[in-house]
């Protein structure tokens, strides 16, 4: 059985939701297949950049919540180490169904809901939600999947980091090849595949 966004936020609605304004709300993203089609229904918000939260009646999260923002990482040299670093920009979250209906009106990119049940997860959410792919699985070591992306972050610079000695050399830079190129070395070596 295939679950579409409208009936899933149709069916969440059949029960008293814990926020009176966001039934209103999701009626109105149901009469919109521009902003329908910017929904990805999540099993947690956490990590997540772009998200809306809305509670049934008698559970423990807030009833509503949208919040509007980006995080981004990235990875700087200092004093001969590789040093990474997050930078969060996010407007204040929205707790209000109206304002957010206004906010989402202009909304570019993708939208994370996360619905919350007062009882267990119903099967047809079971089928629409995605997992979060930010939370490693359960069955990982704690800092396996840190590590993992940790090196992907590094293959991917050691790749910059290539292309840039290779038009350092093109444009014949040699202060260029020599910084791209003593960067790209201690890449290489933090690295824990060859490359």
């Amino acid at each position: 059985m295939v679950i579409h966004k409208e009936y899933a936020l149709r069916r969440f609605c059949e029960v008293p939701l814990k926020h009176e304004r966001s039934k209103e709300l999701l009626e109105k993203i149901c009469g919109s297949p521009a902003l329908l089609k910017k929904l990805v229904f999540v099993t947690t918000r956490e990590y997540l950049s772009n998200t809306m939260l809305i509670s049934q009646v008698g559970t423990t999260e807030a009833g509503f919540e949208l919040q509007l923002g980006y995080e981004a990482e990235y990875l700087t040299l200092a004093n001969g180490n590789l040093k990474k670093e997050k930078q969060q920009i996010r407007e204040a979250p929205i707790q209000d169904p109206l304002k957010a209906w206004d906010v989402l009106q202009d909304f570019i990119g993708i939208l994370h809901v996360q619905l919350v049940f007062k009882e267990d997860t119903p099967d047809w959410y079971g089928e629409i939600a995605v997992p979060n792919e930010a939370i490693p699985p359960a069955s990982l070591r704690p800092g396996w999947a840190a590590f993992i992306r940790e090196q992907v972050d590094l293959i991917l610079w050691a790749i910059a980091l290539k292309e840039q000695i290779d038009e350092a050399l093109r444009v014949r830079d040699e202060k260029l090849f020599r910084e791209s190129l003593r960067l790209y070395n201690e890449v290489c070596q933090s690295c824990f595949w060859q490359l």
